[in-house]
């Protein structure tokens, strides 16, 4: 009788969780609705990205949760009940995605607004000291559709590139990461334990939009491309490792300035990497190879060292054998994967672009006949060699 009345539960909260998934997953925009200039190829990606992320909640989140909720004890019952919710996540996300329209920067921004949900809702329940479990798996299952919710009304007002979408997202994480380290680097080791707990949960959860907003106030306007984006962040890690391994030099031995100096660096490396990317042009792979060339080199630095046998410079190396590779690596592949310099797409609107064209094939052997033939009746037949257009 109690594995009945289990069942029954199970199927209701699995029908209202299935409820809540229709109502918030939009189906997707129709071709009219979004920017003409963008093809239905690049409107139709991105439907993998929320169909496995919902898959992937059904099987860590909702599984879980659900049994945790039903106290579920039976590890069959258990094993069952996620196995459920994780196929019924994918199913439902399918059918609810079919006609999707959204694009991947669009679909990325609201994975992140359902991810910075699940933060939340298992942040919330901290605030109120509670000690019950099942709060806090039912808040975060009924804030990651909120969030989601939340970032895809936030951005239905234009269309997003890759770039900036991920340099969005990796603002928002930065922020959250912000929250954290500034409570510590303030030392708050001497106040109570739950209202310590309490400061880094609010104070994660003001770095999230923090992070995020101003991360689209600096980038707003700006031709953001994937390899671009993929450069700037790296450039924040860069600048992170660099700081750290500066203040190891100074043989600190307390970790607060080495949080310190993360919190420095990170916005220097990555505002260099923005500067120093303004004007190129870097598709995913070029910039990829940039930052194998970073590793590489710092690889390469220390295996000098070792040589040498001088394990003292090691940090030295490192940071001059990374800043070398990139180097390298940007120069290496210049050109590589770029259009030519007077056929960009991106440079401007359409009435801005300066292009150069040649004669086509027809038009040189047409040419080609007449020198050969050499009219005197048509000696002023023009042919068009070169068009300039601006």
């Amino acid at each position: 009788m109690r594995t009945r009345f289990t069942f029954h539960k199970a199927i209701s909260l699995v029908c209202f969780v299935a409820f809540i998934f229709m109502c918030f997953v939009h189906e997707g925009y129709s071709q009219t609705q979004t920017q003409q200039s963008v093809s239905l190829k690049e409107q139709q990606e991105g439907r993998t990205l929320l169909v496995g992320a919902s898959t992937l909640y059904g099987l860590s989140l909702y599984g879980p949760g659900i049994a945790l909720l039903l106290d579920v004890e039976s590890g069959s019952q258990f094993a069952g009940l996620e196995l459920l919710i994780g196929g019924g996540s994918f199913a439902g996300a399918l059918a609810a995605t079919k006609n999707y329209r959204l694009g991947v920067g669009r679909s990325n921004l609201i994975l992140s607004g359902s991810f910075a949900g699940t933060l939340y809702g298992f942040g919330v329940p901290v605030l109120f000291e509670s000690e019950n479990e099942k709060v806090y798996f039912a808040s975060a299952m009924l804030a990651t559709p909120i969030g989601g919710l939340i970032a895809h009304r936030l951005t239905s007002h234009r269309w997003f590139e890759k770039g900036e979408s991920y340099l969005m997202t990796n603002g928002g994480f930065v922020g959250g990461l912000y929250g954290l380290a500034i409570p510590y680097v303030a030392n708050i080791e001497d106040i109570e334990t739950s209202t310590q707990a309490k400061i880094y949960v609010t104070s994660i959860m003001a770095g999230v939009p923090i992070g995020a907003w101003t991360t689209t106030k600096l980038i707003h306007n700006k031709p953001i491309k994937e390899g671009r984006s993929h450069l700037i962040s790296f450039g924040g890690l860069v600048g992170s490792a660099y700081a750290i391994g500066i203040t190891s030099l100074m043989d600190i031995e307390a970790p607060r300035p080495y949080v310190f100096a993360t919190m420095v660096g990170l916005p220097m490396g990555a505002y260099l990497g923005y500067n120093l990317t303004a004007k190129g042009e870097y598709t995913a792979g070029r910039a990829a190879l940039i930052q194998i060339g970073a590793y590489a080199g710092a690889l390469f630095g220390n295996g000098v060292v070792l040589l040498a046998e001088a394990e003292s410079h090691n940090v030295v190396a490192s940071i001059l054998g990374s800043a070398a590779g990139m180097w390298f690596a940007h120069r290496s592949t210049r050109g590589w994967g770029e259009k030519t310099p007077f056929t960009r797409n991106d440079l401007g609107p359409e009435s801005e672009k300066f292009t150069v064209s040649l004669p086509s094939i027809d038009k040189w052997l047409t040419l080609s006949l007449m020198a050969l033939r050499k009219p005197t009746s048509m000696a002023n037949f023009p042919v068009e060699l070169v068009r300039i257009s601006f």
